[in-house]
């Protein structure tokens, strides 16, 4: 059984002395206003029943300014609707019509909307000719592509720029040859864009005509050049590239080196190493540059050509990175050397170790040693420890490096450590012991050394703290019962650190029976922080004993600690059997009151709100057909907010999947959406005909959910093309949440839909959580189209988010072994009071949660500001803007 984490966002958290205004270890804060998380109804507002009627009869009028008003109305309709009165209305003969149109349809996406303006290419006022382009660009079509071709030679030379950017996004190989027959056009910013609509097309029959753009006069034009000639990736530009490195214009340059990386050529490893060695800061510093007009600074070109050097991996870029790390500052918390190093990955393994091996200076060899560490090369251990034994790795830096290398072989090395002179050593030996340990494999090596440190009166407080994490990270019974005497400790944070280190890992027998009781004592504790950390430590490790101790206190406690006890009690409950053994729905009935599951049912039907969806979230918990029952036999008369609950609780009974599938049909969307969800973890291939028409349905939560259901449920079965055949459909769905969760979905399904709809997205769509969708999904691919479209967006997407996930896009690779059960507590940014986080949780506050297999889960939280997700995929997840803010 898994353990629920929680989630940290310390800082932003108030103080109070209610342990449930006061969270600092379990909040995690999604940025949302006040009005948006008032209520779990609907946040946007509605159209009359009769404003779609009076729109589409408005624009059917003699009167020209009454049809403008209402086409300036049609992007307020559903899309079904709107689109419909776009396609009457684009031969409207008032101008301004149509623009407001074309306005709508591109902010629509409307599907095969360039068809409707190919005609326009031909008008004489220039708007509409713009307006066509920007259509055309926003939902392509083969014809009108082609069509842009005779608009290249247009008089007017925004709407040739307009034609070329257009062009270029549709990326199909028939606008190559118009495009090449415009490379010399008058207007530099046109021959610029002709250029970045040649490279992203990616045609090889461009790459001779590109060469010669190399040389144009306009700086603009010559870096344009450079990124197209690295984007199509033929070695025949190398030499052209070279001479792009002598430019005056060093954003030319940075192109050039940029373009040398991608292409791998290692006849330009020479001439990049020599951007390397130059002096930064000092314009035109490179061997045979001319005087630079650019802002970019030298020092810019230096890390591009590093970044170039890493892509190329070869021997001698390597031996110019180690070169480089002679000057480089290992303490930096970032280096361009170091990332340079850890992108050429395995084949600067070898090099690296030689350099220990040798007599490198201080400086090169931290360095070799940290990138070793960061990529986490098993077989560069010896190396590290004779270097530190030597006295050539500087031991801070070296023991940073073991800990990041991760390897359990290492710790013996680290733990020699621990007692050294230098404070800063032992604070890192500490670290890097700390991070070697996983208290789900018990280690007890490092028991003796960090309790000898520990009871030693000469130990600074600072180093006893980071001491007591790491004798929880042992995971080993010596260790706890070392922690448990310092349990009540009159310090308070030491207090607070040995009751989550005895909550790292579970104890068995006498000794876990010791701790649960420790655990339990220090719910009484006066201070709000211990007894919330006690409640978090509970959850992780509390034996079953601990389930009735803590359902009774629930029961009867304080309202304001019923939050933290909820919190223990649930975890306690997953590991707890029915006391009657009740196995099935009729044993639980047999069990005359005697059971566990009896009681907290009973408990549930008492309890004030406040207690309640704690007790349906441990019956979600606890294993065994008896609590799926008592849920299912709940449901059916219960009211919303409880549905709502057990909705989410039952995604831990596959056995009680009928309860869902009834309540995936509820009149309310909260509930709609925790049971789609939940259908997405507990069911089989038989729930994807329930799920299938749930893509469309009005609630974007409970469609969103829907999307991820589906590509779980048909990721489990081994049937991806089901999956692809009703995600693919729901790509063009207007709600981003839906589009973005069906890229997700069909990533997680191991499916992909036909033609290139994801890069489509990447390149075109709006909504940044969709773009960052599509990276991923076409991370998996490792095909040279998605390579590419990953490398533009990389350099050309105007949101950092996305291009930082377009330039870290990962090649496939196996998912992170593992799942753990979360609580997330949604603490609304308040936008409307200066832009401050609130005090406590927001009941029924509406919520975006994206795992770290990309999937994102919509709905509202509970009536404590809580949501539980069961076997989220280890790794990083993050709380996004709720889909009622999402436009």
């Amino acid at each position: 059984m898994t353990w629920p984490r929680p989630l940290y966002y310390p800082r932003l958290v108030r103080r109070s002395s209610s342990p449930l205004r006061r969270l600092p270890q379990v909040l995690l804060v999604v940025a949302a206003s006040a009005a948006a998380v008032a209520s779990p109804g609907g946040a946007a507002a509605t159209l009359w029943p009769n404003v779609p009627e009076q729109i589409a009869r408005a624009l059917t009028s003699g009167d020209a300014l009454e049809r403008r008003l209402a086409a300036t109305r049609v992007g307020e309709l559903a899309p079904e609707t709107a689109i419909r009165l776009i396609q009457r209305g684009m031969s409207d003969p008032d101008v301004e019509v149509r623009l407001h149109l074309a306005g709508a349809a591109v902010r629509l996406r409307m599907p095969r909307a360039g068809d409707l303006v190919i005609e326009w290419l031909g008008e004489g006022d220039a708007r509409l000719r713009l307006a066509a382009c920007d259509v055309i660009r926003a939902a392509p079509t083969d014809r009108s592509v082609v069509a842009l071709g005779r608009v290249l030679g247009d008089p007017d030379p925004h709407v040739r720029l307009a034609a070329a950017t257009a062009m270029g996004a549709a990326g199909l190989p028939d606008a190559v040859s118009p495009l090449l027959g415009h490379l010399d056009d008058t207007a530099p910013e046109v021959r610029a864009e002709v250029a970045r609509a040649l490279g992203r097309i990616g045609d090889g029959r461009a790459v001779v005509p590109l060469i010669g753009k190399v040389q144009d006069s306009v700086p603009e034009v010559r870096k344009a050049t450079a990124r197209a000639l690295g984007e199509l990736g033929d070695p025949r530009a190398v030499s052209a590239l070279l001479l792009a490195l002598q430019d005056a214009s060093q954003d030319v340059r940075v192109e050039a080196v940029t373009a040398l990386g991608r292409l791998r050529s290692d006849d330009a490893t020479s001439a990049i190493a020599d951007l390397v060695t130059a002096s930064p800061g000092a314009a035109g510093a490179f061997p045979g540059a001319r005087p630079s007009d650019s802002a970019t600074s030298s020092n810019d070109v230096r890390e591009a050509a590093l970044r170039a050097l890493g892509r190329i991996g070869s021997e001698a870029a390597v031996k110019a990175l180690l070169a480089a790390l002679a000057k480089d500052n290992p303490a930096a918390p970032r280096s361009a050397v170091r990332d340079a190093l850890v992108s050429a990955g395995a084949a600067a393994v070898p090099a690296l170790i030689a350099a220990l091996a040798a007599a490198p200076s201080a400086n090169t060899a931290a360095g070799a040693a940290l990138v070793l560490g960061e990529l986490k090369a098993r077989e560069a251990l010896p190396a590290l420890v004779r270097g530190m034994q030597r006295g050539v790795v500087p031991l801070r830096h070296g023991l940073r490096a073991l800990g990041a290398l991760g390897d359990p072989a290492a710790l013996p090395g680290v733990l020699e450590l621990l007692g050294d002179g230098d404070p800063a050593v032992r604070a890192e030996a500490i670290r890097a012991a700390t991070a070697l340990l996983d208290p789900a494999r018990p280690d007890g090596r490092a028991v003796d050394p960090a309790r000898a440190l520990l009871i030693d009166p000469a130990t600074a407080p600072d180093e006893k703290l980071a001491l007591v994490q790491l004798l929880g990270r042992t995971g080993s019974p010596r260790a706890q019962a070392a922690l448990l005497p310092l349990a009540k400790a009159r310090s308070t944070p030491l207090r607070l650190a040995v009751i989550e280190a005895l909550g790292a890992a579970r104890a068995a027998g006498t000794l876990g029976a010791a701790v649960d009781a420790a655990l339990l004592a220090a719910l009484d504790d006066e201070s709000a922080d211990v007894r919330l950390r006690a409640a978090i430590a509970l959850s992780r490790v509390a034996g079953p004993g601990s389930a009735r101790p803590l359902l009774q206190r629930l029961t009867v406690a304080a309202e304001q600690d019923r939050g933290a006890l909820g919190i223990a009690l649930s975890g306690a409950l997953s590991r707890a059997d029915d006391a009657g053994s009740a196995t099935d729905a009729k044993a639980a009935n047999d069990a005359s009151g005697k059971g566990l599951v009896h009681d907290v049912a009973a408990a549930i039907a008492s309890a004030p709100d406040a207690a309640r969806d704690a007790l349906i979230e441990g019956l979600g918990r606890m294993p065994g057909q008896a609590a799926g029952a008592a849920l299912a036999r709940m449901a059916s008369a219960a009211p919303i907010d409880d549905r709502r609950k057990i909705a989410e609780a039952l995604a831990g009974h596959p056995e009680a999947a009928a309860a869902l599938r009834k309540l995936a049909g509820d009149p309310d969307p909260g509930v709609r959406a925790n049971a789609v969800w939940s259908l997405g973890a507990a069911g089989d291939k038989d729930a994807l005909p329930l799920l299938l028409p749930l893509l469309k349905d009005p609630d974007v939560a409970v469609a969103g959910n829907a999307a991820g259901a589906i590509g779980r449920a048909a990721g489990r079965a081994g049937q991806p093309a089901r999956a692809a055949a009703a995600l693919c459909a729901a790509l063009p769905d207007a709600r981003p949440y839906v589009r973005a969760n069906a890229l997700a979905a069909l990533t997680v399904a191991g499916a992909r839909c036909d033609g290139d709809a994801a890069r489509d997205l990447l390149a075109r769509d709006p909504a940044e959580a969709v773009r960052l969708a599509a990276a991923d999904h076409l991370a998996r691919s490792g095909a040279d189209d998605d390579r590419r479209a990953l490398a533009r967006c990389a350099t050309e997407d105007r949101n950092a988010t996305v291009a930082g996930r377009c330039a870290r896009a990962a090649p496939p690779r196996a998912p992170v072994a593992g799942a753990e059960d979360v609580v997330v507590f949604i603490v609304p940014f308040d936008a409307g009071r200066g832009g401050s986080v609130r005090d406590a949780p927001a009941p029924r506050a509406p919520f975006a949660l994206v795992r770290a297999d990309g999937l994102m889960r919509l709905g509202v939280a509970d009536r404590r500001g809580e949501l539980f997700e069961r076997g989220a995929p280890r790794g990083a997840i993050r709380l996004t803007v709720p889909a009622p803010l999402v436009k």
